[in-house]
């Protein structure tokens, strides 16, 4: 009786030791199959403490068998004496492991804590925007004529009028101010070269206009190849050559005081400082603000992206 039941013990083992066995072959195998693992890790000791295999299972395959018996690309970061794969280190110590075979993922180690970083997700969409160059367009005279005199409702309206002009042409994301300079009695005047902003300026082209003021004001004329419209077309001068440019300004930038109809808010009498190409870009000559005036022209502005 004693001897049935030794026997019957004895072949419980057995089956057991054999379905052991039996269950771990393909683990292994998919160890065996990795393209990152270790040649010289080989066995059943992969995954158990023991070499022959059985029994408690080591750190790895712990961690193997948590991940659900699938090596993952945090399971490779995790085991790199089991793996071998690249990896790059950061000045601060941090460390990115290259462990996805497909390099669709890649895990990110800081102070012993690691994550799982999904490329797809923090890589730029192809349909992201471009960066904008350097050299877009921070300057242009308007293309369109003002038919109102020096009554261009002051310095927020030709602001406005040149905001306009500039967001047609694809560039309404910059601040653009008007060239013009305003003078009050009792009040400190607004000069033109103060409220355009810091430079560098190019023209719809890419051309540099000038740096800064500095070389703005050191200009006293600029080729007319250089002065284009928003749309990139050369100005046509009138017949003795001439295009008016309000600016109410003098050669340095500051404001020519009373030369400013009103502070571009008048139709009547008065007059105004305005530039040409001919002769200087923003302080030429003294002109009538009478819309009626017989040597009265359609003018146009100066315009600069100021941010």
């Amino acid at each position: 009786m004693c001897r049935s039941i030794r026997v019957v013990l004895m072949a419980t083992v057995v089956l057991g030791v054999v379905q052991t066995v039996e269950a771990r072959p393909e683990y292994l195998a998919k160890y065996q199959a990795d393209p990152f693992r270790r040649p010289e890790v080989e066995g059943c000791g992969t995954c158990h403490v023991k070499p022959e295999g059985g029994g408690a299972r080591n750190d790895f395959g712990s961690a193997f068998q948590a991940a659900g018996q699938e090596i993952t690309p945090m399971l490779r970061a995790s085991f790199p004496q089991q793996f071998k794969f690249d990896s790059a280190k950061l000045p601060d110590g941090s460390t990115f492991f290259l462990s996805d075979p497909q390099s669709r993922f890649v895990v990110f180690e800081r102070q012993d804590q690691r994550v799982l970083l999904n490329l797809a997700e923090i890589s730029a969409p192809k349909t992201a925007p471009l960066p904008l160059p350097q050299n877009r367009m921070g300057f242009f005279v308007t293309s369109t004529a003002l038919d109102r005199g020096g009554q261009i409702g002051g310095l927020a309206g030709a602001d406005r009028y040149c905001q306009d002009l500039a967001k047609a042409a694809g560039a309404g994301d910059r601040t653009w101010r008007a060239y013009l300079s305003t003078s009050f009695q009792g009040k400190p005047a607004v000069n033109a070269g103060d409220r355009i902003g810091s430079g560098p300026w190019y023209n719809a082209k890419g051309v540099l206009l000038a740096r800064g003021p500095v070389d703005l004001h050191t200009n006293g004329r600029f080729r007319p190849d250089v002065v284009l419209t928003e749309k990139g077309e050369m100005l046509n001068a009138s017949g003795d050559g001439h295009v008016d440019v309000l600016t109410g300004t003098l050669p340095n930038g500051s404001a020519a005081v009373g030369q400013n109809c009103d502070n571009w808010t008048s139709l009547t009498d008065g007059e105004a400082q305005v530039g040409d190409l001919a002769t200087s870009w923003n302080s030429a000559r003294v002109v009538s603000c009478r819309q009626q005036s017989p040597e009265k022209r359609a003018v146009r502005l100066y315009c600069f992206a100021a941010k």
